[in-house]
């Protein structure tokens, strides 16, 4: 298998992180196009100012459009970053210099995080706490402490605006620290277990409760994310790998090869074949 490639930071900036605005100008977004698919050993943000932009995260497209803020965690793999005309701000920071209370607020999500809509008024202090930090970062005179406390105070705020877009009633809650659990668990365990009885007795729970606790935070049941989990990982294969589909299905524990394929196909809409053809070809033409 071919390894998922790994964009580091460090390659790019000797700090703890890199900012950069996008203006709308061809040249600011040219080289992102063009980045195959991949992973980053750091968190990347976006806020978007003007105008809209695209990029596709785990195999669906994500679109951002103006006063949104987007993350994309180091775990998931992302490719073709599209800003067009688009007005805004990239921010790529190491996890270093995240807070762990602002990390449990940026993947607090299971599967997927949503663009979240800023007020005008947040688009705005975004904006100015970010032409603060540029402005300092490309002066003569660079002071790392207070770039790295200015980083964090954008970080805060984009945890804090992450906090609000949740439901206010399961902020905090036992429902939300089991989500989290589970979300570890499952990362760490997919291949080997794949029933919603596995994760309940894992976490010391009922399977009814970690359904309730699941439904509450996300909306969905634990089948769903368990599914959601291995359809991410068989993509993950067909993209990176040479291995033929019942080598896949063998990879992610199933002893079943049709059971596996037929999954696959309800899930996605296509076989495994068609996909890995669809999104190889694509990039092949970025």
């Amino acid at each position: 298998m071919n390894s998922i490639p790994v964009h580091k930071l460090q390659d790019r900036t000797h700090r703890a992180f890199l900012l950069k605005p996008f203006t709308g100008k061809e040249s600011d977004h040219k080289q992102s196009e063009y980045l195959g698919a991949h992973r980053d050993d750091h968190y990347i943000f976006y806020i978007l100012l003007e105008g809209a932009g695209s990029t596709v995260v785990d195999f669906e497209e994500k679109i951002v459009r103006a006063n949104q803020l987007y993350y994309i965690l180091p775990e998931q793999i992302h490719y073709r970053i599209k800003t067009g005309k688009a007005k805004g701000w990239f921010i790529a920071t190491d996890p270093s210099l995240i807070d762990p209370a602002c990390r449990n607020a940026f993947e607090n999500w299971l599967g997927f995080q949503k663009p979240v809509t800023l007020s005008r008024s947040d688009t705005h202090d975004y904006d100015q706490l970010l032409n603060i930090i540029y402005r300092k970062m490309t002066s003569g005179n660079v002071n790392l402490t207070v770039l790295y406390s200015l980083i964090r105070s954008f970080l805060e705020m984009a945890a804090d605006t992450i906090r609000g877009a949740e439901d206010t009633d399961t902020k905090g809650s036992r429902h939300a620290e089991i989500s989290l659990k589970f979300k570890k668990l499952l990362n760490e365990n997919i291949r080997k277990y794949k029933g919603p009885s596995d994760y309940a007795r894992m976490l010391h729970i009922s399977e009814s409760y970690l359904n309730e606790s699941l439904k509450k935070i996300t909306g969905s049941p634990v089948s769903f994310w368990i599914k959601y989990k291995v359809i991410i990982e068989a993509k993950r294969l067909l993209y990176f790998s040479n291995l033929n589909v019942k080598q896949i299905a063998d990879d992610l524990g199933f002893e079943n090869y049709s059971y596996f394929s037929r999954l696959f196909c309800k899930e996605t809409g296509m076989t495994a074949l068609t996909f890995r053809k669809k999104f190889k070809d694509s990039n092949s033409q970025l």
